[in-house]
């Protein structure tokens, strides 16, 4: 039994895909939903549901895609910013199967304004968007996990099979390592390293696995709309050619929750790329993509043009990845 938090769409969804494919029993939750009535379609406010902050897809879409993968897919309406939801939903959770076998913290809201707000410098963003990337973000995983916990420790009772032992991951970024998009955003990732390593100390009796994931460049549905709109070149610039798909992430959840030597990994951050290296798994489209920090992603992201790249194949480029404290010294690109 499973729960992805924010999977109508992007990473959640993928992850939630890959869970769906090894037969699992997927609860998926957003604020995304093909039911009009809903009172939460009219929220308001910097935690609401938009059209502007979300996207495509529904929570009901991703649900049947599950179903279509071969496993069970349970949407669940719920806004992450109300931790009374959160509670309802490990209460059903709690009544439908008594256990949480994985807990996937994945939910993340952009602020209103898009993609041009997340690059904008933190003193014309304004106070607001701190609360709108922690509140569904950092405090949303720590609220998420709160309420799992009974269920995460009920699982230990009755171990599956691959399962050594109950999971809890969180997706993040390199952005808790250098600065990426803007000053709130660092910091909740920052934030969320620091919560998987912390609550690990305290997890490690429990025997229950925590780990922090970093994906590299991600090509989602949002980052295709950016394409579209001219956003992705106009704000960030980089090529797609080393993207990672969605399910990318996944399939290093998955690697890494049935490893039964897990605890070696809990409370660390890992990146996706270099755990496929690790656990030897392909992207879903058969590729492996580079580490964000490997010269085969660098150079061509940032030191080549376009013909430069269109000359010179990945794998000439060494897969030399620079170490962790040469990253954090790392300042955007002029």
């Amino acid at each position: 039994v499973c729960l992805v938090t924010g999977a109508s769409r992007g990473i959640g969804k993928g992850i939630a895909l890959e869970l769906g494919k090894q037969g699992a029993i997927v609860y998926i939750t957003g604020t995304s939903t093909s039911d009009n009535s809903s009172s939460l379609n009219a929220a308001t406010g910097p935690y609401s549901a938009t059209k502007e902050s979300g996207g495509p897809g529904t929570i009901e879409q991703t649900a049947q895609e599950i179903m279509n993968a071969g496993g069970i897919g349970v949407a669940v309406l719920c806004n992450h910013a109300v931790d009374s939801e959160v509670k309802h939903l490990m209460d059903r959770i709690e009544r439908d199967h008594g256990r949480l076998d994985i807990l996937i913290n994945n939910a993340f809201r952009l602020p209103q304004g898009g993609v041009e707000m997340l690059y904008k410098k933190f003193w014309e963003q304004g106070p607001e968007i701190w609360d709108t990337l922690h509140t569904v973000g950092l405090r949303s995983h720590f609220v998420a996990s709160v309420y799992a916990m009974p269920l995460l420790q009920a699982a230990k009772k009755n171990p599956q099979r691959n399962l050594p032992r109950p999971f809890v991951g969180m997706v993040s970024s390199f952005g808790g390592l250098t600065y990426t998009f803007n000053v709130p955003y660092g910091v909740g990732k920052a934030g969320v390293d620091r919560l998987a390593k912390d609550m690990a100390v305290e997890l490690t009796p429990e025997d229950i696995c925590v780990v922090s994931f970093w994906p590299g460049v991600v090509d989602t549905e949002r980052t295709q709309e950016s394409v579209k709109k001219g956003d992705w070149e106009k704000y960030v610039g980089l090529p797609l050619d080393n993207a990672e798909t969605p399910g990318f992430t996944g399939k290093a959840i998955i690697a890494t929750a049935t490893d039964p030597s897990n605890m070696r990994k809990t409370g660390t951050y890992q990146v996706v790329a270099e755990l496929s290296e690790e656990y030897n798994f392909f992207d879903v489209n058969g590729n492996r993509p580079p580490s964000i920090r490997s010269l085969r992603f660098l150079l061509p992201s940032y030191a080549f043009d376009q013909a430069t790249r269109d000359m010179v194949p990945g794998w000439m480029i060494p897969d030399w990845k620079l170490p962790f404290w040469v990253m954090a010294q790392g300042q955007p690109p002029a």
